[in-house]
């Protein structure tokens, strides 16, 4: 039934009215008053990313039939991995290492990874920074939390530039990955442009590159949807490297692999020709890989490295790296989630050719 407006007042309580009166009278006012566009609105104030931070690191002892090696403990590197989403497409990864002798811990700080990465979609991710380069494959995988290796170490091939390492392990620059389009997941590239290695001093400009010319890696890899844990590729690096003496060296690395792993099982081989020539000069050729096996019995873990780096004396900037060949053979066992702990016997030989035995045990951790 319809009542006037008048019978509804009528109706209502005087209490009730005044309470009706007061609740209309804000929005009267704000008809009443112009907004005052001219004025300067406050910017919002973004949110902070949120970053997630992990610590990775070790404790060795090592053995050796050398007798200039004595057996010794030592500090393996700390890692600190940090990652922040700072929205849906982009994120930074960085990640700083903190190496410290067993006696008075003093403290050399490296960051080894720095990069800001923006995701358009699978097909596309481009990284600008300091990055671990796309050379063959076990670089890539595995980084400087040596808790996700089997293994004791990394294959010889691919050490640490600081630490004897014949390859730039390291750049800075841009690096572009993706699935390659039409493929469905199975195909996978990587290209990457840097400042490639140093071999001068340059104390007056730490970081920068001292020539004009760049690095350049390219790669691809294949990962059969029906072979889950398969992947076969490779990978080709070129430079100019200028020495702190004499003519502009070419450098070309040309690297192929394939892997199987999974959570129980992995199968990895990997094969890489280094190729230097001076401006003018001879070519050198040099090789180096390794194949390794290991297979998850609950918390054991047996597994075999054989390691092999061929490195001619005569060969510009490298020469002077030993080669070398090993085999190692170890277990590794985690007690606890995120604990685990090797132990190795490694035959090995060098420049020399005459075979010695060592062991190494290794504590990791995740914190």
């Amino acid at each position: 039934m319809f009542h006037s407006p008048g019978t509804i007042r009528r109706r209502l309580s005087p209490g009730l009215l005044v309470l009706v009166l007061l609740a209309g009278l804000p929005s009267l006012l704000r008809a009443q008053t112009p907004e005052r566009h001219d004025e300067p609105q406050a910017a919002p104030t973004p949110s902070r990313p949120d970053f997630v931070i992990h610590a990775f690191g070790s404790v060795d002892w090592t053995a050796s039939q050398r007798p200039e090696t004595p057996n010794s403990f030592a500090l393996g590197q700390m890692a600190l991995f940090v990652t922040s989403a700072i929205n849906d497409r982009v994120s930074v990864l960085a990640e700083v290492v903190l190496e410290a002798s067993g006696v008075n811990t003093e403290v050399t700080t490296d960051l080894e990874r720095l990069q800001l990465t923006y995701r358009l979609n699978d097909h596309l991710n481009i990284s600008a920074g300091r990055y671990h380069t796309g050379i063959g494959y076990y670089n890539a995988a595995f980084h400087h939390g040596s808790y996700f290796e089997i293994p004791i170490g990394r294959p010889r091939v691919f050490a640490f530039e600081d630490e004897g390492g014949v390859l730039p392990v390291h750049e800075v620059g841009l690096s572009v990955r993706g699935q390659v389009p039409y493929t469905g997941s199975a195909l996978r590239y990587v290209a990457e442009v840097g400042n490639g290695r140093n071999w001068a001093d340059l104390d007056t400009d730490e970081g920068k590159d001292n020539n004009s010319a760049k690095s350049t890696n390219v790669g691809l890899a294949l990962r059969p949807e029906r072979w889950r844990g398969f992947e076969a590729g490779a990978s080709f690096y070129r430079d100019e490297i200028p020495p702190a003496v004499g003519p502009l060296i070419a450098h070309r690395i040309t690297a192929a692999y394939a892997v199987y792993r999974t959570p129980s099982t992995e199968v990895m081989g990997e094969w890489l020709h280094l190729w230097h020539r001076p401006s003018g000069g001879a070519t050198f050729t040099n090789d180096g890989g390794y194949v390794q096996a290991s297979r998850a019995f609950g918390k054991l873990r047996p597994y075999y490295r054989y390691d092999r780096l061929a490195i001619s004396g005569a060969t510009p900037l490298i020469g002077s790296f030993d080669s070398s060949e090993s085999h190692l053979l170890g277990l590794r066992v985690d007690p606890a989630d995120w604990v685990g702990l090797k132990g190795q016997y490694e035959r090995r030989s060098e420049r020399d050719g005459a075979f010695f035995n060592a062991v190494h045990v290794q504590l990791v951790f995740v914190f």
